[in-house]
């Protein structure tokens, strides 16, 4: 909300108070005199108490009649000129005062506003701070809750841990046992069917062993036999070539009787060849040639 201004009566009384203490009524001795007020407001008032004023006579120069017509006339042709422009010149600075003075109002509410916006802020945050710090503390009595829960989670974590793994540790135990169990029972059954199969295997090798045995009997029957078979054949075949040595010498005593003889007879025909030549009853042709002699045939030793 905007601050109530101060009015045209306050300025112009600390105006008539300030030309009264023999002081210049300026912008800023005014509002020194009011003790607070907006600069741009007291211009107004202030320009709207000078115009109000009447203005102060002035007194005429004593100089010659006709130097001081002439002069005078001068004067006031210089002076309605100067007066003119200064005239014109106020109204333009008075216009420009006023557009400024206006200006400085609009922006001085607007200051005011702003400031009131401002207190609102002021408030609000003043407000937002005490709402933050009792929501900080909120935060640290949750903050604080969470890391109990999380401490008590962290602990109930860490126990269902323990308890799963003990479980674990009890399943692996069960699991081997049974597996064990079962490896037992896998290995009795087997070692009954080894052992079943052993009673059948020596059954087997019993029954195999009496083969055996019989076998080794008739074969031990037919190696004697076969023995005397085999002496009996040595004798044989001793006797056998016994007999062929004495026909194998028989024959070669033959042989060399034979070969002798049938030397001789060559013999005897040579000498009748050479008997016949001798009395030329056969052509030179049928000269003797040199006989060869026959190797006896060997025998066999």
């Amino acid at each position: 909300m905007a601050r109530p201004g101060i009015t045209y009566e306050q300025v112009a009384t600390a105006a008539d108070a300030l030309v009264g203490r023999g002081e210049k009524p300026t912008i800023q001795a005014v509002r020194a005199t009011l003790g607070s007020g907006s600069p741009n407001t007291i211009h107004r008032h202030l320009t709207a108490w000078r115009s109000a004023q009447a203005p102060a006579e002035r007194k005429a120069a004593r100089l010659p009649d006709d130097l001081a017509a002439a002069l005078a006339q001068e004067i006031e042709r210089q002076a309605s000129a100067a007066r003119a422009e200064a005239e014109a010149s106020a109204l333009d600075a008075q216009a420009t005062a006023d557009e400024l003075a206006a200006t400085g109002e609009t922006l001085e509410a607007e200051a005011d506003e702003l400031r009131d916006q401002v207190a609102a802020l002021l408030s609000e945050r003043d407000e937002a701070r005490t709402q933050a710090a009792q929501a900080g503390q909120e935060i640290e009595r949750l903050r604080a809750d969470l890391e109990r829960e999380r401490t008590a989670a962290e602990t109930a974590r860490a126990t269902a841990a323990e308890v799963k793994a003990r479980l674990t540790t009890v399943t692996e135990q069960r699991d081997e046992a049974r597996q064990a169990a079962e490896r037992e029972q896998e290995r009795r059954e087997a070692a009954q069917a080894d052992t079943q199969k052993a009673l059948q295997t020596a059954q087997e090798a019993r029954q195999a062993a009496a083969v055996a045995e019989a076998q080794r009997q008739a074969a031990l029957e037919q190696a004697v036999a076969l023995r005397a078979d085999l002496e009996a054949e040595r004798e044989a075949l001793e006797r056998a070539g016994e007999l062929h040595r004495q026909e194998v010498a028989a024959l070669r005593a033959e042989s060399r009787a034979d070969l002798q003889k049938a030397q001789d007879r060559a013999d005897k025909l040579t000498e009748q060849l050479d008997q016949l030549r001798q009395l030329e009853l056969l052509p030179p042709e049928t000269a003797q040639k040199p006989r060869k002699t026959k190797k006896p045939a060997q025998g066999v030793e």
